[in-house]
């Protein structure tokens, strides 16, 4: 006869397995078999953006191959004032490889030092708003503002953390998975409070033309015309 302490012995060993299984084998198993890149590109979006206007930059192939990206456009925006915007956007078809290169860590490991961090909300059109994350780096004698955002679908994510079961069991019975797509923005922060309303304004800009209806319609529903073939 098996005694009380048995039995609880293997009701302990039962609920590691299962809670080991659910936190790091389920997020290993909800991966897209496909992924569905945008049909439309940053390449796309107006240099003249309000009263930005936008020119390319370089990016060191080096780097880029680092982030795992499949497409990258990098631009300098300036406004009428004379802010200027680095801008970096980049999509992924794998979600992992996107979050792995959170700005956060890369800044840090490039000797910065984040001196603020906070989430904000752009408000854009037809009442939708985004999170973004804005932190404050510093370095020798430069300042830095930084905002950048990661959109998987209807999620916004901010790194590993936020792609865990919730959004991957949200997207379980897709056909495709959308691919991740990645902004993030720097301004030179000689005046704090001045660089954070010029960059605000312009992430705001910029997220509004990301989220336009018809590339949100397409981020949201492409399974659907998948599963009506």
């Amino acid at each position: 006869m098996i005694g009380n302490a048995t039995v609880r012995v293997y009701v302990v060993v039962g609920l590691i397995a299962v809670t080991y299984l659910v936190g790091h084998k389920a997020p290993s198993l909800l991966r897209p078999s496909e992924v569905a890149m945008p049909s439309w590109t940053f390449d796309e979006m107006p240099l003249n953006l309000a009263n930005w206007r936008g020119e390319p930059t370089k990016m060191d192939p080096e780097i880029a191959v680092a982030t795992g990206a499949d497409r990258i456009v990098n631009r300098a925006y300036k406004d009428d004032l004379g802010h200027v915007v680095a801008v970096h956007t980049a999509v992924f078809k794998s979600a992992d490889a996107g979050v792995y290169h959170s700005p956060l860590n890369c800044y840090q490991s490039q000797g910065w030092q984040q001196i603020k961090r906070t989430t904000e909300r752009l408000q854009l059109a037809d009442g939708l708003t985004i999170p973004v994350s804005v932190s404050t780096w510093e370095r020798d004698q430069d300042r830095v503002i930084v905002i950048y955002w990661y959109q998987l679908g209807e999620h916004v994510l901010f790194g590993r953390a936020d792609f865990g079961l919730r959004v991957r069991w949200s997207l379980r019975n897709r056909p495709k998975w959308p691919a991740m797509i990645k902004v993030m923005l720097q301004i030179p922060a000689t005046d704090l409070d001045d660089a954070k309303s010029a960059i605000l304004s312009f992430a705001r800009e910029i997220a509004t033309w990301e989220n336009l209806p018809e590339h949100r319609k397409e981020a949201l529903s492409f399974d659907k015309a998948e599963k009506d073939r």
